[in-house]
C-alpha cells in the first residue's frame, strides 16, 4: 500500500528540464506560487567544454539548495550529442547559423532524452526551460515536446510565461543569489559565433 501511494504521489510531480540555473528561476518561482511540486533535471550534453558544463551544473545545484528542491542529472556525453547532429544534418554542424536547423536537432536530442528519463523513472508530467526564451524557436520546442509526449503517454506542461518578464526576473534573482550568467547558448558552435 505504501509503495502504491508513493508512485501516485510521484505522478503529480513535474520534472523540470533545466538548461541552466538562470533559466530555471522563473519556472521555479511560478511553480512555487502554484504549490506545484517539481524536480529539477539537468541533461545538457550540448554544453561545451566540460568545464562550462560543470559550472552550469554547480549553479543549478546551488539553486536547488536555495529552494530545497531535488535535482537529478544525466551522465555528460557530448560525443553522443555531436554524433546525433552529424547524422541528422545534411551539412556540417558548424555551417549553420544560430537558431536554425542545427538548433532544432539539438532540441530534439535533448527533449527525447528527457522523455526517456520520464519513462524510466515514472514521471508523467514534464516541461523544459527551453520553452521560454527570447532567442530560440519556442514554437518548434513546444510542438516537438508536445507531439513526442503524446506519443509516449506523457503530459507536456506548456507554460505561457512572458520571455521578457522572465528574463528580467531571472536577471534580478541571479544577481540576488550571485549566480553565474553564461554568455553563449552552450555548444562549441554558438561559442565560436559569439566570440568571432
Amino acid at each position: 500500500m505504501a509503495k502504491e501511494l508513493s508512485i501516485n504521489l510521484k505522478k503529480e510531480i513535474i520534472l523540470l528540464h533545466s538548461c541552466c540555473a538562470i533559466c530555471a528561476l522563473p519556472f521555479i518561482e511560478f511553480f512555487l506560487k502554484q504549490n506545484q511540486p517539481i524536480v529539477l533535471y539537468f541533461d545538457n550534453p550540448n554544453i561545451y567544454p566540460k568545464k562550462e558544463y560543470l559550472k552550469r551544473l554547480s549553479n543549478l545545484k546551488k539553486v536547488a539548495q536555495l529552494y530545497n528542491l531535488s535535482l537529478k542529472k544525466a551522465y555528460y556525453n557530448h560525443k553522443d550529442w555531436l554524433n546525433y547532429l552529424r547524422k541528422k544534418l545534411p551539412l556540417k554542424p558548424e555551417e549553420y547559423k544560430e537558431n536554425t536547423f542545427r538548433c532544432q536537432k539539438c532540441f530534439e536530442f535533448r527533449i527525447l532524452k528527457v522523455i526517456n528519463f520520464c519513462l524510466k523513472n515514472n514521471y508523467l508530467k514534464w516541461t523544459t526551460t527551453l520553452s521560454v526564451n527570447r532567442f530560440k524557436d519556442v514554437n518548434y520546442i513546444n510542438n516537438f515536446s508536445l507531439s513526442q509526449s503524446l506519443n509516449n503517454n506523457l503530459e507536456y506542461v506548456k507554460l505561457n510565461l512572458d520571455p521578457f518578464l522572465s528574463y528580467q526576473q531571472a536577471k534580478e534573482l541571479s544577481e540576488k543569489y550571485n549566480l553565474y550568467r553564461q554568455k553563449y547558448c552552450g555548444c562549441e558552435f554558438s561559442l565560436k559565433k559569439k566570440y568571432k
